[in-house]
């Protein structure tokens, strides 16, 4: 089953400048269930050692993708790899990865999120619901947008871009599968209980 609750890593903008193991722990111990590492900047050798450091946390329950480097997926045997249109197709992922590995694609429009579908992903994000600061300048497109985005959809969608913790229950009810946050958990002062808060509204609206 595809996860309710991603953080997505972003040292740049969406971490306050912490050790992102340690913020990728303590979210996780908030009660997200999965991490996108996406971390361009780095170089491949950091990335890998990035990736070694959150091993340990998979033993615990946390589901580790990276973005866009299929090679990263295979030679640390991460869950999962998120795609986009400036990386590999979802169906060369498909071939390189083999049929258990979680594939998610960013899409920006309804047609895209549908291809990606097509094309054999497991889930996708829609973005930017909100407006948001690890994006700036692009406008938020809005609930009425996701919900018709959302129309003959067959995979599950997150709901990426300014989501926040009191958004969840709304986000959910316009028919999202899950929420994914970067700086509303990352940046946060206290990681945990931000990610607990996005934990509960998710499980209020669930039970």
């Amino acid at each position: 089953m595809i996860p309710r609750l991603f953080y997505i890593t972003d040292s740049q903008r969406g971490s306050g400048g912490r050790d992102l193991r340690e913020v990728v722990e303590q979210a996780q111990r908030g009660g997200v269930d999965a991490v996108i590492v996406r971390e361009r900047a780095l170089s491949s050798a950091a990335l890998g050692e990035l990736l070694l450091q959150l091993t340990p946390l998979r033993s615990s329950g946390l589901r580790v993708l990276v973005s866009r480097r299929c090679d990263m997926v295979r030679a640390f045997e991460l869950d999962g790899v998120q795609l986009a249109r400036d990386a590999v197709s979802v169906a060369t992922a498909r071939t390189w990865l083999g049929p258990d590995c979680t594939i998610g694609y960013s899409a920006h429009t309804a047609p895209e999120a549908r291809q990606a579908a097509r094309d054999g992903a497991d889930y996708v994000t829609l973005s930017p619901i909100f407006a948001t600061g690890s994006k700036p300048g692009a406008p938020g497109q809005g609930l009425a947008w996701l919900r018709e985005a959302l129309v003959g959809l067959q995979i599950p969608a997150l709901a990426l871009g300014g989501v926040t913790a009191e958004r969840t229950r709304e986000i959910l009810g316009a028919g999202a599968w899950g929420v994914a946050a970067v700086s509303a958990i990352g940046a946060a002062c206290d990681i945990r209980g931000a990610a607990a808060e996005f934990r509960r509204a998710i499980t209020e609206y669930t039970k």
